[in-house]
């Protein structure tokens, strides 16, 4: 079973599958509103609530860890 954490606020949320996120920080380098962080070498959601939906980190992560985005729910 996959490690996927959740992060959300209202009706934004992200999910990332922990266990293939490499924390390779192309999430945090592109999100162009800083949604993101690398903690612990994995990538965090911590300011979800300033997502604006562009999804440039679904995109741009080399292990699809980003498994679900609420642009498409």
């Amino acid at each position: 079973m996959a490690n996927i954490k959740k992060w959300e606020e209202g009706e934004k949320w992200v999910e990332i599958d922990l266990d293939i996120c490499e924390g390779a920080a192309e999430c945090e380098n592109w999100c162009p509103v800083s949604v993101y962080v690398i903690e612990d070498g994995k990538a965090a959601a911590v300011n979800i609530e300033d997502c604006i939906g562009c999804a440039a980190c679904q995109r741009v992560c080399p292990t699809q860890a980003i498994v679900r985005h609420w642009a498409w729910k």
